[in-house]
């Protein structure tokens, strides 16, 4: 029986082991390991790293040497993973943008968006996966406020401009992505959106969608990207977004996961500038009618 148990926790070692070289080292940068890449975040292997050691407490060097690295797992988690909440001056010209994955309830939370259009004064609402928003949503945020032009768009999205929505194209890419262009005018002159939602299964190939996606928005020079991926920050696939575009990541507030619902797991929902536009700050807002945080980002 004792010889089971130590070849046991030998297994756990090594599979722990080879998670980590995939979180930190392989990642997702083969298809077939991207699923493992996803299914495992730092905070996840935290928790793993930390049963592991419990296994190993009759071996006193395993147990400390398991435990400096639990410990240094949570500052590397804590150090990527957490921004300091800091005071940023907003200035008066500056373009602001809401953007939520509203969860695809059987009714739009219109309280939470009315509340929060009257605090913030967006110049753009941006909202996904509304697959039961209805025409009288429409009239009544047009009724509520009368600054702003809503429309109902393809591949279950919302948009509303503090101006004038001038053209919408749609492209979807069947279990892939959905994709509304959004031209507008606003107070401070126009801007080209990308309302982006990408599909969720863990086994599709991200480089390609993600791929295609930034190929599409670049293709068409656009200015601000907003979505839900689907895919984690760390991805990286999202590293070749940074060449011409500027990521919202570092200019958060607090735990920078943005899913699920109370719990700081996975970054997936995620604002991004062309190089001519500079972001200013990130905050996230948690409500339980949706297991996304609802972004909303500054820039100029």
């Amino acid at each position: 029986m004792m010889k089971i148990f130590v070849i046991l926790r030998a297994c756990a070692l090594f599979a722990y082991a080879f998670l980590l070289l995939i979180h930190f080292i392989l990642k997702d940068h083969f298809q077939f390991l991207q699923i493992v890449f996803y299914a495992f975040p730092l905070p996840i292997l935290i928790f793993i790293g930390s049963v592991i050691t419990i296994l190993f407490y009759r071996s006193k060097a395993y147990f400390i040497f398991l435990i400096c690295l639990i410990i240094v797992l949570n500052i590397v988690w804590f150090n990527n993973a957490y921004i300091f909440p800091r005071h940023v001056e907003i200035p008066e010209n500056a373009t602001s943008v809401i953007f939520w994955n509203a969860a695809d309830r059987p009714t739009i939370p219109m309280a939470i968006l009315s509340k929060n259009i009257n605090k913030i004064q967006p110049d753009i609402i941006a909202l996904v996966e509304t697959e039961h928003a209805t025409q009288e949503d429409i009239v009544q945020l047009s009724e509520e406020f009368p600054a702003y032009e809503f429309r109902i768009l393809d591949g279950y999205m919302m948009i509303g401009v503090k101006g004038h929505i001038k053209n919408v194209s749609y492209v979807i890419e069947e279990y892939s992505h959905d994709i509304n262009f959004v031209e507008m005018e606003l107070a401070n002159g126009p801007l080209l959106v990308a309302l982006t939602d990408t599909f969720q299964s863990p086994t599709m190939d991200k480089r390609k969608t993600l791929g295609t996606v930034l190929q599409l928005v670049s293709e068409r020079n656009v200015d601000l990207i907003v979505g839900d991926f689907n895919t984690p920050y760390e991805s990286v696939h999202f590293r070749n977004f940074e060449i011409d575009y500027n990521s919202f990541h570092d200019y958060g507030q607090g735990f920078s996961a943005t899913w699920p619902f109370g719990i700081p797991l996975l970054e997936i929902d995620q604002i991004y500038t062309v190089k001519t536009l500079s972001p200013i700050l990130l905050q996230k807002f948690y409500y339980n009618v949706s297991d996304h945080a609802m972004l909303v980002g500054y820039f100029k």
